[in-house]
Parts: C-alpha cells; sequence; structure tokens
C-alpha cells in the first residue's frame, strides 16, 4: 500500500495537465462541425439557385399546388353566384307558376260560364236554355221576351250602354271557350260600332292577345298600342303596357322592348302586383338592363 500511493499520487498529477487540453478539444471539434453544417446548408441553396432537378421539381409542384388552389377558390365564387342566381330564377318561375295557375283557373271558370251560357250555338247547334244565375250574360235573354220589343208589339229603342256590354261579354265568352276566330270578328265589330265605349279599350287588348296567340307580335303590338293611345287609363291598360313590351321583343326589338318596360312603373305605379311581376318577368326575359 506504501508502494501503490505515491504511484495513484503521481498519475492524478500526470493528468491535471490534460483537462484543459480535452475541454479544447471539445470546443474545435464542435465548430468544425457548425462549419460543416453551413457548408450543407449553403451547397442546398446553391443548387435550388442554381436549376439542381429535385429541386426544380419540388418547387414547380409547390407552384401546382397553388394554381390548383387559386383555381377551386376562384370556382367555389362562381358556384356560389350561380346558385344565387339560380334560386332568384327559381322565386321568379315559382309567381310566374302562380299566376299561371290563376289564369288558368279564371279560364276555366270563364269557359264554363260560357258553355252554359252559349250552349251548342258557336258550333252550329241551338243555343240552350238557361235559367238566369246571375252569372249569364245572356240569362235575361234566353228565357225572356226581347229587351227591344213589349207585349203590344211596339219596338223600343235599346240601351246602347246595355247592348256594347252584352256584345263584349258574348265576345269575351267566345275567347275563353277558345273559338279565337269567332271572337276575333266580334271583338273587331266591337271595336268599329262602339268605338268611343271605355271598353273598345279591353276589346283592342284581348284583339291583341289573339294575334299574339297566332304568332302575329307586330300586328299584337299595333293593336296594344291603339289600346294604350285612346284608352291610356283603361282597366286593361297596364297588361296592355306589358304586352305590348313582350310583342316588341317578339319581333326582336329589344330596345324598344326595354324601353317600354323602364317607362312602365311611371305610368302605372298603382298597377296590380300580378301585373308588376309579369313585367319583372318580360324584363328578364328581354335581358333589360336594371
Amino acid at each position: 500500500m506504501r508502494i501503490l500511493t505515491p504511484l495513484i499520487g503521481a498519475l492524478c498529477l500526470a493528468l491535471v495537465p490534460l483537462a484543459p487540453a480535452i475541454a479544447a478539444e471539445s470546443r474545435k471539434e464542435l465548430g468544425l462541425r457548425l462549419d460543416a453544417l453551413t457548408q450543407r446548408i449553403l451547397v442546398l441553396e446553391n443548387r435550388m439557385l442554381t436549376g439542381d432537378p429535385a429541386a426544380v421539381r419540388l418547387q414547380e409542384r409547390t407552384d401546382d399546388l397553388e394554381r390548383q388552389l387559386r383555381n377551386q377558390v376562384g370556382e367555389n365564387e362562381r358556384m356560389r353566384f350561380e346558385n344565387a342566381r339560380q334560386r332568384a330564377d327559381i322565386d321568379d318561375l315559382r309567381r310566374e307558376l302562380d299566376l299561371l295557375n290563376t289564369d288558368v283557373q279564371t279560364a276555366r271558370d270563364d269557359a264554363a260560364i260560357a258553355r252554359r251560357a252559349l250552349g251548342g250555338y258557336i258550333s252550329g247547334g241551338q243555343p240552350a236554355d238557361l235559367v238566369d244565375d246571375g252569372q249569364n250574360p245572356f240569362g235575361a235573354a234566353s228565357g225572356a221576351a226581347p229587351a227591344n220589343s213589349n207585349t203590344s208589339g211596339e219596338r223600343t229603342t235599346a240601351d246602347p250602354g246595355l247592348s256594347a256590354e252584352a256584345d263584349f261579354a258574348a265576345a269575351r265568352q267566345m275567347l275563353e271557350s277558345g273559338f279565337f276566330d269567332q271572337a276575333h270578328g266580334a271583338l273587331e265589330n266591337f271595336v268599329n260600332t262602339y268605338s268611343d265605349h271605355p271598353l273598345s279599350g279591353d276589346a283592342l287588348f284581348w284583339l291583341g292577345e289573339i294575334q299574339m296567340v297566332r304568332g302575329n307580335a307586330s300586328q299584337a303590338a299595333e293593336r296594344y298600342l291603339q289600346s294604350l293611345k285612346s284608352f291610356r287609363g283603361g282597366e286593361r291598360a297596364p297588361d296592355a303596357m306589358v304586352k305590348l313590351a313582350a310583342a316588341f321583343a317578339a319581333i326582336g326589338d329589344t330596345a324598344e322592348a326595354c324601353q317600354t318596360l323602364k317607362l312602365f312603373p311611371k305610368e302605372y305605379p298603382k298597377a296590380s302586383a300580378a301585373v308588376k311581376t309579369k313585367a319583372d318577368i318580360e324584363r328578364r326575359r328581354a335581358g333589360c338592363t336594371p
């Protein structure tokens, strides 16, 4: 033991000067590693800048993904716009369908009245004997003595107003029953006979409707114009103005159609909601700008 103790002490004394050398070696190695890492980063940057194939492919892939993302965002915006427009179109079509259903029901009711009132007369048969129920414009004439005669055999003068209303009612019943030729002739005769009667404005309107059904848009436009010029404040005047625009659009005069629809709200601000909806529909069909 006495011999080993001095040896151990001498060994410790010999190792003491080596500790700073080991620490210095560790710092040097760490510095070398940092230098190597920096060099590798520089190499990667150079590869990116000098067009290294792997780096170029990576950049191209990144650019492609960015383009796809932008395109998808644009497509989403377009679809959102299309959906909004289609919803608006569906709402407009729903309103138009409601109006058409109302018109169809009205036509059916009028046709039923016409069949009861006129019987087989228009088609060549004999008129039916009817009981006046308050809806038949010919009820009084069908079961009673003629208005222009009396029991003594002397002729009396009929009221022109009542005669005009009866003639117009007969023409309307023909129209609602689908007898367009007979209705056209009756309405033409009415306009010629009662040119100053307020119902002549309605008669001109229905003459325009018959021409539209026949596909004669230019002639229909003439009738609508006559109705508006002669009976600007008539019951059918707002309808006539909207239908005039539709006739202009049908003959290809979109500018005139849009101008007519533009003036419509000012000309008839108190028009019914149904007529205003029809005007909006025609405006959209013609492609008029707001």
